[in-house]
């Protein structure tokens, strides 16, 4: 049985044809590095018009991805893993780059968490609703990104502005609901809030609904 591997790059064409038992890998590499030591040499008239596969008569095709170094994929998984959401996005299952469209946090600054909530499903609902599922998101990320099981009151109205999110009325938030939720202690400038158990079960299932209706 035959392995043909053909590569179109711009207006050029590079086959290689093997048998079954041929070491074609070496040969598939020599043609990769060729191509790359004499880039300039070629009329470019683009990108690659497909991604380059390897043809097996009967079989599935395979990618020639398996050939290439494995150094950009192992670079993208660590930039996830070093992302400040990452432990967020792997315990609710979701891709990181998914909670960054709609999260901001800045660990290294302490800079309160805040949500895009613009072009969320949550901007429709009522302004009690809305508070309480954007409070549970802000408390959450501060407990899990930047190590702070409790936050200032003042700070979580802060950032509920910052989030588009009217903090006008936040005490009617902590009815209901919000009562097994949120931890509320002291009072005045010095009041704190965190959350529960449930309330931290809560915030992954918002996070969650929320990825899954964009």
């Amino acid at each position: 049985m035959k392995t043909n591997v053909k590569l179109e790059y711009g207006s050029a064409t590079f086959e290689i044809q093997a048998l079954e038992d041929d070491n074609y890998k070496d040969e598939v590499l020599e043609m990769l590095e060729f191509i790359g030591e004499h880039e300039d040499q070629f009329e470019i008239l683009g990108e690659m018009k497909s991604a380059p596969k390897m043809a097996d008569s009967g079989a599935e095709d395979k990618s020639l991805d398996e050939f290439l170094p494995s150094q950009t994929k192992n670079e993208e998984e660590e930039n996830a893993e070093s992302d400040p959401l990452y432990p967020i996005a792997s315990r609710i299952k979701v891709p990181v780059s998914e909670l960054n469209t709609f999260l901001h946090v800045e660990p290294e600054e302490d800079s309160p968490p805040f949500v895009y909530t613009e072009d969320l499903d949550i901007d429709a609902r009522r302004q009690v609703d809305k508070q309480r599922i954007v409070s549970l998101i802000i408390l959450y990320l501060w407990d899990e990104c930047y190590g702070y099981d409790r936050m200032k009151s003042t700070q979580l109205k802060d950032s509920l502005e910052f989030s588009d999110t009217s903090s006008s009325g936040m005490a009617n938030m902590y009815q209901g609901k919000g009562d097994r939720y949120f931890d509320r202690r002291g009072r005045g400038p010095s009041a704190t809030v965190g959350l529960t158990p449930p309330g931290k079960r809560q915030a992954r299932k918002e996070l969650t609904q929320i990825v899954n209706q964009r």
